[in-house]
């Protein structure tokens, strides 16, 4: 009688291989979309509140131009840069030109680095631009130079934290899997006594 060449036993365990190849990657796999979408929420978080400060800044400015108060836009740019994320602020009229700026406020060719290697002075920056209008019009424009790095520091090291965690979590998960495994399936040779099962 030939033996068949097709076997229940080798053809179960390489199922259960590829069943344990394709869990094993589909866990690392969502492990690293998990802390793509958690920076993913970080810079949103970010955009929003940026966003919102500068909306409110160029509002206020929008009146103090109108009526050419240039002691008070130059008090409006100083209260923004006054706040922890704020670098500095700069208003412009239209044309583009300077109407007030912080005490501490630099050109944009400085704010962007563009004079120093690999702009390594805007590491860490982040600048925006947003229109200053009036009854429609645009009468101006506020910049506004963010210390990213000091808004995201927090959140920064408590993702990394969390990712930390899950990896370990993934880890020591396999590793009981594989103790479990060891302590149900595997069957001692005769006279040889099992450490795991002892006394069970």
């Amino acid at each position: 009688m030939q033996t068949s060449l097709f076997s229940w036993r080798v053809f179960l365990r390489l199922l259960a291989i590829v069943l344990l190849s394709g869990l094993f990657a589909y866990t690392i796999i969502n492990s690293f979309v998990i802390s793509r979408d958690n920076e993913r929420i970080q810079n949103h978080q970010l955009d929003t509140l940026t966003n919102l400060l500068i909306s409110q800044a160029a509002m206020s400015a929008s009146d103090l131009i109108v009526n050419d108060e240039q002691d008070a836009l130059l008090k409006l740019t100083n209260q923004i840069s006054a706040e922890p994320l704020v670098h500095d602020a700069t208003i412009y009229n239209a044309e583009g030109i300077r109407l007030a700026a912080s005490d501490d406020a630099k050109s944009v060719r400085e704010t962007l680095g563009l004079d120093t290697p690999l702009q390594s002075s805007n590491i860490g920056r982040e600048q925006l631009v947003e229109p200053i209008f009036n009854d429609h019009n645009a009468i101006g424009f506020i910049r506004i130079t963010f210390e990213k790095g000091l808004v995201t520091a927090i959140s920064d090291h408590r993702y990394r934290n969390s990712d930390h965690l899950m990896y370990l979590m993934l880890i020591i998960s396999f590793f009981s899997g594989g103790l479990l495994c060891l302590l149900l399936i595997y069957k001692p040779k005769d006279n040889i006594e099992n450490i795991l099962l002892k006394d069970l």
